[in-house]
This record gives structure tokens, sequence and C-alpha cells, in this order.
């Protein structure tokens, strides 16, 4: 698909309902993996996640038509998996063994998202979603998706289509750049990680392609479900900072909310063995994280790095490895936050020769945009989540390497810090 064919087909969806996302597929792998840990462990809790827009600065209530969300994420309630998404789901094996059991893949089959609350105020969108944490997950980056693209569409809606076809082939002669520079550096391999924050579906389908192309078996697969089955390639994902949030939430002392992000790790080894071993530390600090680890993490495969500074964070891994007696050449870290082509350049310099490393690259992959319309400012990229923000009414919190990243109430917050303490965290800017 070429840049005049995108333009065109952009045009197109001014004029007649188009949804963004059109299969419950259409989401992050890690919603599934979840998924299943959510559905055996978790069916009756209830939950509450909620946009959260970073960047105050972006005019979303300006660009995204109240009633077009309501009417794209209606078109998302309706959608149930097809039988070949299904049959897809079910043959994923990891270690030779199914993935997905018999009882989740039947709960998929007479699966249906939430519902959810929308409405603007004050100049903002206030989307929430509530309901049993096993129909309410799912939301999270198909949302996200649905706003992206929403977005875009109205910050390009009154562009000429000689301009239009300008801004998509300086957007595609940037990519291709930056590919072009990856695949010189044989010591990056990456995956596709930029569903949520993506341009447009269109936009992430074309750049998979040309990391497909360009990059060989140094592009490792997609975090997208829908891309992984449709073009053949591995789907990528294992676990967010969202079960550690809810577990912790639910703790009745100090010294157990410290202990749920261990033994949220427990529970997902029963679930998935030797498969799917990556980590995620920074929940709540990795500092605190690390000093407190059990013994039996060091056989885990790796961890995934999002946030706090990516080679400090690479080091910190590797020197508990080695004062665990475990050798870092033998053990992984994906990095996968606000990643850009300089910076996995760097860090694969870093570790080369010294720890496994992989990249999780996501919204400066499926949307960098910034600067290919000199005239209009609003089309870049920015930080937006969607997060479980309570679960049975109590707050979930997370601290984040960075504080930036944080979310929570904020005598919540300030609670938690002193549950957990502040060691290691640092104020980054926080770009996507």
């Amino acid at each position: 698909m070429d840049p005049k064919d995108l333009a065109e087909r952009l045009r197109a969806s001014w004029a007649e309902f188009n949804p963004p996302v059109r299969s419950l597929l259409d989401a992050d792998f890690y919603k599934f993996t979840m998924g299943q840990f959510i559905h055996h462990y978790f069916p009756d809790t209830e939950v509450t996640f909620k946009l959260i827009v970073r960047d105050p600065k972006i005019p979303i209530s300006e660009f995204v038509n109240e009633e077009e969300l309501r009417r794209c994420l209606d078109y998302a309630m309706g959608l149930r998996f097809s039988p070949a998404e299904l049959d897809f789901l079910k043959g994923i094996n990891l270690y030779k063994k199914g993935m997905f059991k018999d009882r989740y893949m039947a709960f998929l089959e007479k699966f249906r998202l939430s519902p959810y609350q929308l409405k603007k105020a004050d100049g903002a969108i206030e989307l929430v979603f509530c309901g049993r944490w096993t129909r309410v997950s799912l939301w999270e980056t198909i949302a996200l998706a649905i706003i992206s693209e929403l977005y875009y569409r109205g910050v390009l809606r009154n562009t000429p289509q000689p301009d239009l076809e300008k801004i998509y082939q300086r957007a595609e002669a940037k990519i291709v750049r930056k590919i072009e520079t990856l695949a010189a550096q044989p010591r990056v391999s990456l995956a596709d990680f930029g569903q949520r924050r993506r341009h447009s579906f269109l936009w992430q389908e074309f750049v998979v392609g040309l990391c497909r192309n360009m990059l060989g078996k140094n592009f490792t697969g997609t975090s997208n479900t829908w891309m992984a089955m449709h073009h053949n390639l591995p789907a990528i994902g294992t676990i967010a900072h969202e079960p550690a949030m809810v577990l912790t939430a639910l703790a009745n002392s100090d010294e157990r909310m410290r202990q749920a992000q261990y033994h949220l790790l427990e529970l997902w080894q029963e679930i998935y063995g030797q498969g799917l071993r990556v980590f995620l530390p920074d929940t709540y600090g990795s500092e605190q994280f690390f000093a407190g680890a059990p013994e039996w993490l060091k056989n885990w495969t790796g961890q995934r790095q999002d946030s706090g500074d990516p080679k400090a964070e690479g080091e910190r891994y590797c020197q508990w490895l080695k004062e665990h007696g475990v050798d870092p050449t033998e053990r992984l870290t994906i990095f996968s936050d606000g990643l850009d082509v300089e910076p996995m350049v760097e860090i694969g310099s870093c570790f080369e020769g010294r720890h496994q490393h992989a990249f999780g690259w996501g919204t400066l992959l499926t949307n960098d945009f910034a600067g290919c319309d000199p005239n209009n400012s609003n089309l870049r990229p920015f930080s937006m989540v969607c997060k479980v923000v309570a679960v049975h009414g109590r707050s979930c919190v997370k601290l984040s390497n960075n504080p930036g990243k944080a979310t929570g109430p904020k005598e919540e917050v300030e609670r938690y810090l002193k549950v957990f303490g502040d060691k290691g965290r640092k104020n980054q800017t926080v770009v996507v």
C-alpha cells in the first residue's frame, strides 16, 4: 500500500462509518495471556479502568467527536471472536504445549466487552469501564487504538488531498530511514509494540510489513494479535502492570502489599510453567523489587524494562543475577520504554556480549508523524493510557521508576510510597 492509497482511504473514512477496531484480536497479545490468568484466579473480581491523557496540551476533545467515538465503542461492544480467531489462539503453542486452555477458550467463545461510561467534562473526554475484570481488561488497548485513530482523523480532516499525500510520503520516508538504520545494526532485534497509540490500523499494518521485509530475522514479531494472525508473525507479549496493581490493592497489610508483586509471579508460573517467564519489576520501583525478590526468580527468562534509565535498569538486573550466581548472558532484558532508533542502538552497544537484549518498539514506530506537516503541531505522538484505577472500590496505584508515569489518587500514592519507598525513582519526561 503506497502513501497515496493511504491518503485516499483516510479521506474515504470521513464520508462513512469506519470503526478503527473491527476485531477483538486487534489488541495487544498480553491482554490474552493476562486474560487467562484473570479468568483462572479472579473470575468474579470487579474493576474500574479509566482513560488517562498524560499530555495536557493535546486537544483530544477538539478533534475526537463524542458521538463518533460512542459509535465506535458500541461497534466494539458488538464484536465477537470468529471461529478462525479462536482457532488461531488455541493453536498457539508454548514449548510444544497449548498456551490457552479449554476452559478459557470456552469463555472467549461467548465473550463480549463490558459497558462503558463516556462524557465530555471541562473540555476533556472522560471514558470509564466498570465490571468484571474478565470483561473489562480487554478494553484497554482497544479503546486506546480507537481514540488515537479518531484523533488523527480529526487532526487531518480539513487537509487537502494533495497535502495529505505529501504528509504520508514524508511519514513513509521517515520510517524507512529509521528501519534502514536499524537494519545495519545486527545487535538490534525488535518487535512491534505500537498498537495502542498508533496513527491508524492501516498505518500499523504498513509499517509492520516494512519491518518484516527490511529487518528479516531481526524482526521478531508483533504485540498486535490480529497482525500476528494475518501476517504469519509471532504474537509477542507476557504481562503488564495491571495484575500487580490489582493484587496489591486487594492486600490487607503493608507486608502483604509488598509481597503481592511476587505472589503474582508465583501464580503466573503455575499457569504458564517454563513459558512466558518475563517479569516487570517497576510497578512500585525496580530498586525495591530486586531488594526483596525471591531466589527462584533467577530462573526466569528475564525482565521487561518499561521505566527509568534503560541502561541503568539493565545493569541493575545484571548485577542482581551475578549476586545470585547467574551469568547475565543467560538472561534477557526486553526494553520497551518510549524507544526510538538512537536509544536502541546505544542500548544494544552497551549490552552486546554481556546480556541478552531485545526491544519492543511502540509509538515511535507506528505513529511518528511529527514534522510531516510543518503547519500542524497537533500531528504528533502523545502519551495516553487506560489504566485500572480501582478494584472492589479500592484505589489501584502504580508508582513506576518514573514519577511522571505514576497513577492513582495523591493520598494513595503517598501511602504506597511509605510502603514501598522512593529509592531509585527519578523524574523523566514522558513523551509517549
